[in-house]
Formats: structure tokens, sequence, C-alpha cells
């Protein structure tokens, strides 16, 4: 299945579950891949056969960085339900990192949903 990527997309947002984690905004590092067909984009060279990048990465900063959150993972299902939204998304993978853990060790979570149906 084809796919388009957005990486390491930085966002400031409110995320923790302790009161001083919450007291001021986190850098989190999210990875995108929306699964969708791209052979007509592709064949036709047609912007207007594609996801637009930009439209993605608008929403999902938009939504991440005015909501608030417990747990990465909350940040994750929200991401994943609303690109799912999108017309013709079949399939997400969300990974979100907190900027303070992405280094060494790596630490966060990442998820994979489809659309129902």
């Amino acid at each position: 299945m084809d796919k388009i990527f957005i990486r390491n997309l930085e966002i400031e947002t409110t995320v923790g579950v302790t009161e001083k984690e919450r007291s001021q905004r986190q850098a989190v590092l999210l990875d995108l891949y929306v699964f969708r067909d791209l052979a007509g984009a592709g064949a036709s060279d047609d912007p207007h056969k594609t996801s637009s990048y930009t439209k993605i990465r608008d929403s999902v900063q938009s939504f991440v960085s005015s909501g608030e959150f417990n747990l990465c993972e909350g940040i994750a299902e929200g991401v994943a339900s609303l690109l799912l939204k999108k017309p013709l998304v079949k399939k997400v993978k969300v990974r979100v990192r907190k900027k303070k853990y992405a280094l060494e060790p790596s630490i966060g979570v990442e998820i994979t949903r489809m659309r129902n149906g």
C-alpha cells in the first residue's frame, strides 16, 4: 500500500499526568504515515489526485497544539482519528514521543489504525 509520511513534526502542547508536567507546554515529535492509493497521482502527476501534505501537517498541528492530553497515547489516538476522516485514507500509523525523550533512549508510542468498513 502507498503512503505519505511526515517525520519529526515538532508541536508544543500540554501533556503529562503530574501537575509539574502539565504546568508548562512541552514539545512532542510526531511521525505520521498516511496509507492511501497514490497510483493515480503518480501516473498523472496531478496534485489534485493526492492528499495535501500541507493540509495534513496543518490539521495535525492545530489539533495537537490546541489540546490538553494526559498521555502520548491520547495524542496518537486523536491524530489517528483525525487523519482517518480524510477522503481515501485507508490506514494510518502515528508515532509520538516527548522531545525530551527523543534521543538516548528514544521512548514513545506508535499506533496503527484502519478505516472501519
